[in-house]
């Protein structure tokens, strides 16, 4: 394989679109790390523009109609952001339509330079870069799409892209999915596989994970479809029975999960023994509920599996939600394709291992893939039902697939988490607790906190006492029980997290702490130092996205109205807490706070395995999770009337 990267459009005025998803920041940040990486590794690069001149002579007809022009050549809206701006040597291709290879200029260049190969990423997914993907192909071509890598201000138009040029006339696949397979060298033709590496050692790799697609994807589909026949006619104290068999193992190898987390997604000890704890919670409430009234007869309504359910979990809590997924799926009758994330492969194997000791093994199907596995076990058939742990971006995606089909949908979709610190709380004791729900598991968990609100007034004592509880923090190797924080998962999410630093301090941010990566650590580990930045400009990714790391905005608010003004803004609604011991401030924001999980006077709860666990707005889609809720959508209420 021999890659170069085309970037397509990646201009101000396209850039600058209200609608862009994912957003500019976010966007620029990928693509600013996959160039760094086609640089370093000495890739041809190709600069795709579009320019126009200032008469419009030369404008697309449908530009020209409502006189409204973008990049105008000479203006600074035709040109790159700095972070992807042409490099000498690098060629600049200059179009007028849609499609990059337009007079042949590319194509010559691609061959000239002896490629074979190229990737393609920028804006927008569903016209220049398909254009842009199409015509490599029929170039002849080997064509990479970065999922993560193009955007579009029509969302749904660029899913259905991504579906259809998939299989087609590109593999796409994730940033660092492209980048391992371009290392190995690999070819459309070879079994795709990805390397997992240490979060602590990037250098050191941990395995080959195999991504599975279409058909080893039917044919798990249809095993599970046949296998849950037979499970869903087993007694259902047969069935918790399995169920404790199971959780008696994990008890009995807690030392073995820990060690997992810890090696496989670098999570601090003390926050791996928290993990194996919950899930193991989870599961015991599980039991509990499923021994405490039987589902399945209730005078003539009745409670029926759904049949083989799709669950797709993420990397950051590998142990514990599988365990919250997978539990009431199969006690309430149902059997199981877990298609887990990449970085938890390694964990996921033991656990399904684990399953198959209690004798659960049959009706469990795991497949290892990526994305697009997720998108493929979703879309199958015979599915019955999916539940899905993810961001929002993805989980709309899944949400849609779901809606075609008609079947039932469960989204954990995460949370750009928010807390409200009042002047009449205790300033240090409020940073002290903030610290670590913000850093703990360097920031990489859905209920993190990722903006402080600050009553005004008391911004400068609270300030000062903040720095000084996020400086005190222990960032290290996850393995010394000392650490508090630890990389986070990639050197490729490590240099986006970076970059969108970087471009909010062009911006006007400011950091107050952290932004780098910290000193005294290994350079091949994917640290960055605890992370507080102020003074954002309106609409920047710190405070506006759900950055998933170590960095965090402190945003002033004149009173509680301002303060919830901000915590209630943007799409996502998962956790939000108050600090403050005044009655009418606790009354009002429990009234008006738009969040699913409410907080007073802490930061980071112990989340009850039996308390549903549920996200508003867009944090959250369908029934929530645990508790009384897993049957709500484990199950299909069925009626029965009789005459005698």
């Amino acid at each position: 394989m021999k890659p170069a990267l085309v970037l397509v459009d990646v201009q101000r005025d396209y850039l600058q679109h209200p609608d862009l998803t994912p957003a500019a920041d976010e966007l620029v940040a990928a693509l600013a790390g996959l160039l760094a990486e086609a640089r370093a590794r000495a890739w041809p690069v190709f600069h795709v523009q579009t320019r126009v001149r200032a008469d419009a002579s030369d404008a697309m007809p449908h530009w020209r109609a409502p006189g409204r022009l973008l990049c105008v050549e000479g203006s600074e809206g035709a040109q790159a952001p700095a972070a992807l701006a042409p490099q000498p040597g690098e060629a600049i291709v200059v179009k007028r339509f849609y499609s990059g290879f337009e007079g042949g200029g590319l194509a010559d260049g691609l061959r000239g330079a002896g490629a074979d190969t190229v990737i393609v990423g920028g804006v927008h997914t569903h016209a220049c870069v398909r254009a842009t993907v199409t015509d490599a192909y029929a170039e002849g071509f080997q064509v990479f799409l970065p999922t993560d890598g193009v955007a579009s201000y029509d969302a749904d138009h660029a899913a259905r892209t991504l579906d259809w040029l998939e299989g087609r006339a590109a593999r796409c696949l994730p940033i660092a999915d492209i980048l391992a397979l371009a290392t190995a060298g690999a070819s459309t033709d070879e079994a795709l596989t990805w390397t997992h590496r240490n979060p602590a050692d990037a250098r050191q790799a941990l395995g080959e994970v195999e991504l599975a697609r279409e058909a080893q994807v039917g044919a798990m589909v249809e095993r599970i479809v046949y296998r849950q026949r037979d499970w869903a006619e087993v007694p259902l104290e047969t069935r918790a029975s399995r169920l404790t068999t199971w959780k008696a193992l994990l008890d009995q190898h807690r030392d073995q999960w820990v060690d997992t987390l810890i090696r496989e997604v670098g999570k601090p000890r003390i926050d791996a023994e928290g993990e194996v704890r919950y899930g193991l919670n989870l599961l015991d409430n599980v039991i509990a509920q499923l021994l405490a009234d039987d589902p399945f007869e209730h005078g003539r309504v009745r409670y029926r599996p759904h049949g083989a359910v799709g669950l797709i979990t993420p990397w950051n809590n590998p142990f514990a939600i599988p365990i919250g997924k997978i539990a009431p799926a199969l006690g309430y009758g149902n059997a199981v394709v877990w298609k887990p994330a990449l970085p938890a492969s390694g964990l996921s194997q033991a656990l399904h291992k684990s399953l198959s000791q209690a004798g659960l093994g049959d009706v469990v199907g795991l497949l290892t893939g990526d994305g697009r596995t997720g998108e493929l076990l979703a879309s199958a058939p015979h599915i019955a039902a999916l539940s899905f742990t993810g961001s929002i971006p993805v989980g709309r995606r899944l949400a849609r697939v779901c809606a075609s089909a008609m079947r039932p949908f469960q989204g954990e979709l995460g949370g750009n988490n928010a807390a409200i610190v009042l002047a009449d709380a205790d300033l240090t004791a409020v940073a002290q607790d903030l610290a670590m729900a913000m850093f703990s598991f360097a920031g990489q968990r859905c209920t993190a906190i990722r903006r402080v609100i600050v009553e005004r007034s008391v911004q400068a004592p609270f300030t000062q006492a903040l720095i000084a509880a996020v400086e005190a923090l222990k960032v290290g190797q996850p393995d010394d029980p000392k650490t508090q924080v630890g990389p986070v998962i990639s050197r490729e999410r490590q240099a986006a997290l970076l970059a969108i630093v970087d471009q909010a301090v062009q911006a006007g941010g400011r950091v107050l702490t952290g932004g780098a990566a910290p000193a005294g650590l290994p350079a091949d580990g994917c640290w960055i130092a605890p992370t507080v930045m102020t003074d954002l400009p309106p609409g920047s990714p710190v405070a506006d996205d759900e950055l998933f790391g170590p960095v965090v905005a402190l945003l002033p608010a004149d009173d509680l109205g301002a303060a919830l003004a901000i915590h209630n803004g943007g799409e996502h609604g998962l956790l939000g807490a108050l600090f403050s011991h005044d009655k009418p401030s606790q009354d009002r924001f429990l009234a008006e706070a738009q969040a699913g999980l409410l907080v007073l006077n802490t930061s980071r709860p112990a989340f009850a395995g039996a308390g549903p666990f549920v996200g508003w707005k867009g944090s959250g889609y369908g029934v929530p999770e645990h508790g009384r809720w897993n049957r709500d959508f484990y199950t299909r209420v069925q009626a029965v009337y009789s005459a005698g």
